[in-house]
């Protein structure tokens, strides 16, 4: 396996331990963080209810439950993966839907990773627009 090949793995293996601790009745976030850097740090916008900095695998298991308290399902599709050194670039659209699913959402996503040794040291999504995610959230 190449490289970039193996970067484009450890992202995908994110998404889909990412979607399946959502899912889960119970969830386990051992497959999640077996994908990150013990340094690891995401970033997300302010004016979303799970918005901030948050660093290391504690960290991270922290921001996916919040992001889990809102969220129900998850599910990111049409993913194209740009690798460039340890950066990867996730164009994607993703579908999901309120905790207490009665609202349903979808937006594009750009997504800049920075790996090292094959975990996630940065994750940094880009919203088209925040705003519409807010409004569905103040409306769950």
């Amino acid at each position: 396996m190449t490289a970039d090949e193996n970067a484009k793995a450890v992202i995908e293996r994110f998404y889909a331990a990412e979607a399946a601790y959502l899912l889960a009745p119970e969830p386990d976030f051992a497959p999640v963080g077996a994908t990150l850097d013990a340094e690891c740090v995401i970033y997300q916008p302010a004016s979303l209810p799970y918005g901030g900095e948050w660093r290391g695998r504690a960290g991270f298991e922290k921001w996916l439950r919040a992001f889990s308290s809102v969220w129900a399902s998850l599910e990111v599709k049409g993913s194209e993966l740009f690798v460039v050194g340890d950066v990867v670039v996730s164009r994607s659209h993703v579908y999901a839907e309120t905790r207490d699913q009665q609202r349903k959402a979808d937006w594009p996503l750009l997504q800049f990773f920075r790996l090292r040794e094959a975990h996630i040291l940065e994750l940094r999504p880009f919203y088209w627009d925040t705003a519409v995610l807010v409004d569905v959230l103040d409306h769950h």
